[in-house]
């Protein structure tokens, strides 16, 4: 585990300060963020809701997670998200 994992700053992608902030205070509910980080989630995906995204921002967000705490940056950039 890198020893910067989960104190990772986000990139401002233009006018996303609040999207950053919302997505790290996220990041810090422990039991959410090992869901995701888990591949758990991938189990209560509904593909097949032709009205969602597909698990697509679930995804996402599980990639994002996966980045800020196991990934080798200290900044990641929320850009699938």
């Amino acid at each position: 585990v890198p020893e910067h994992s989960g104190k990772v700053g986000l990139s401002n992608l233009g006018n996303t300060c609040f999207m950053a902030s919302m997505l790290q205070s996220l990041a810090a509910v422990a039991p959410l963020r090992e869901y995701f980080t888990s591949g758990a989630y991938e189990r209560e995906l509904n593909a097949e809701n032709r009205d969602g995204t597909q698990g697509q921002l679930a995804r996402s967000y599980a990639a994002l997670m996966r980045q800020m705490w196991f990934g080798p940056s200290s900044v990641v950039s929320p850009r699938e998200f």
